[in-house]
């Protein structure tokens, strides 16, 4: 896994930003009609190209640097058993699981369920 310091950050933001402006263009949209089509407004799309808005994408990456997660895939839907497995473990692991915790894992559970069910 290569690993980026801050400066490296800052160009992905800039070439993210570069990469996306290219690829509205290509597709001959506007950044009203993009902003439409994402339900947000053209000032964050703007945003965004101009990397103003630094996305919290790398604070993903930074912490999963930090806890050695392969970052991409972060981004790799898995299965509905996997991603209730990964609940269970993480409830497995909870040094103390309050009532309110509790009630958190269930309500997750059931989320997960119903949007999978839902696919």
């Amino acid at each position: 896994m290569i690993k980026y310091n801050e400066k490296e950050l800052q160009l992905l933001n800039i070439q993210i930003g570069c990469v996306l402006r290219l690829a509205r263009l290509k597709q001959e949209l506007s950044q009203l009609t993009l902003s439409l089509m994402l339900n947000s407004n053209p000032t964050m799309v703007g945003r965004v190209e101009r990397f103003e808005n630094v996305s919290s994408w790398d604070k993903i990456y930074i912490i999963s640097q930090l806890l050695d997660i392969d970052f991409c895939e972060l981004f790799v839907l898995k299965s509905k058993d996997r991603l209730l497995s990964i609940l269970e473990e993480s409830i497995n692991l909870e040094d103390k699981l309050t009532k309110e915790k509790r009630n958190y894992y269930s309500s997750l559970k059931s989320k997960i369920i119903n949007e999978y069910d839902s696919l």
